[in-house]
């Protein structure tokens, strides 16, 4: 059995910190781009992502890039 991976699609989540609740947790707060090109280079989206957080009321935490594909049989 053959698999064949198709990209379907590429996002960046922008993890932004939102500080306390009342247990002392932190509150996150998520910003999705949706929809990246997947040839756009890791640099490039982490600056549109640094620049985007910026603009931001809360700080930035982390920037998490998910691919997504589907997978057919062959």
């Amino acid at each position: 059995m053959t698999v064949t991976a198709i990209h379907t699609n590429t996002k960046i989540k922008i993890v932004l910190n939102a500080g306390l609740d009342d247990n002392n947790k932190q509150i996150k707060k998520y910003k999705t781009l949706d929809k990246a090109r997947p040839e756009t280079e890791n640099e490039v989206l982490f600056d549109i992502a640094k620049k985007i957080a910026s603009l931001q009321k809360y700080s930035l935490t982390e920037i998490i890039k998910h691919e997504e594909y589907t997978l057919l049989e062959e």
